[in-house]
């Protein structure tokens, strides 16, 4: 059985035509490249690459004519983020890129949260990629407005911190009073998913506004999320829900914090969200895990990927709704 390279609906081979609508602006592009992560690499000409996952996830751009996926050059407007799988010095290393573009596709089928558009190719040589539209470029290929929550919330590096103050500088419940209120409860939501999920770098890069057509500036579609348990020795979640510090129980990092699905609803109420609203993302949640277990089936990851990010769901499920 194949299942889509996009949304994962059964029974289609390659990507089904509400994807090529969404992803390729009705194009018929192939899921496999004809370049390698190497042609990428080698045309960056100094370009910033980008990190994910703790600083060890590469991302290199592409731009597409018709329907060809090319590699990056100085003449074709790069629509699309593409990652290679990490480095064998992870565990389930060439999983990952399965392992986002199910995360990511769980977030948008199952929970209908908004997602930047995303698929899984292959390069030439076999290899599997995460591939995703850049939702901060219009379809002419115009930039919009984006700003994360490093640049909304003036977070600064300290001395030799290696890029911590991305996730101890400020909390969730800092970010989420910066939202407004319809924006409150997505993030309230994404924060629930992200537990259940074992994401573990939801960090303030990873967050971010973005500039609708009439100027405001809302909470963006969700991007880089996958479970970084399958990878690395991650923390629960990846910031601080509360300015008190919870995970920091008398100032030592070694006792870390019990979340229960009371602490979400408790940012909830900080941020004003409506009891009734917050009993609705409980019952939805609490309701979801055989769901999500069933949606890992459908995945692209490997029989031992599955069965790891089935283990987390289960267990951040159990910890959050029943101990």
């Amino acid at each position: 059985m194949t299942n889509c390279n996009g949304c994962l609906k059964e029974n289609i081979d390659g990507f089904c035509s509400a994807c090529e609508s969404k992803l390729f602006d009705r194009s018929k592009v192939s899921c496999q490249l004809e370049f390698n992560w190497n042609d990428i690499q080698d045309r960056i000409m100094g370009l910033p690459a980008g990190f994910s996952i703790s600083g060890v996830q590469p991302k290199g751009f592409v731009g597409r004519d018709k329907n060809n996926l090319l590699a990056p050059n100085r003449d074709i407007e790069s629509m699309y983020i593409i990652k290679p799988f990490l480095d064998s010095r992870r565990t389930l290393h060439i999983d990952s890129p399965a392992n986002e573009h199910l995360t990511m596709t769980m977030a948008n089928q199952l929970f209908n949260i908004s997602t930047a558009k995303c698929g899984l190719v292959k390069f030439a040589n076999g290899e599997p990629a995460y591939l995703t539209r850049r939702f901060d470029r219009d379809k002419e290929g115009n930039a919009l407005g984006q700003e994360d929550f490093v640049s909304v919330l003036n977070a600064t590096p300290g001395t030799n911190d290696h890029g911590l103050y991305k996730y101890n500088s400020f909390t969730y419940e800092d970010v989420g009073n910066r939202l407004n209120p319809a924006d409150q409860i997505r993030f309230i939501r994404i924060l629930v998913f992200n537990f259940l999920t074992g994401n573990g770098d939801a960090h303030l890069k990873n967050l971010s506004l973005l500039e609708s057509a009439d100027g405001d500036m809302l909470l963006s579609p969700s991007y880089d999320l996958m479970n970084t348990k399958l990878h690395i020795n991650d923390s629960k979640i990846a910031m601080n829900l509360f300015k008190e510090m919870e995970r920091t129980k008398l100032n030592l990092l070694t006792k870390t914090y019990n979340y229960k699905i009371g602490d979400f609803l408790e940012l909830g109420k900080r941020l004003n969200v409506r009891d009734r609203i917050l009993l609705q993302i409980e019952k939805e949640f609490r309701a979801a895990k055989e769901d999500m277990l069933l949606f890992v089936n459908k995945s692209f990851l490997s029989d031992a990927g599955k069965i790891k990010y089935k283990e987390v769901v289960e267990l951040h499920h159990e910890l959050l709704f029943n101990s």
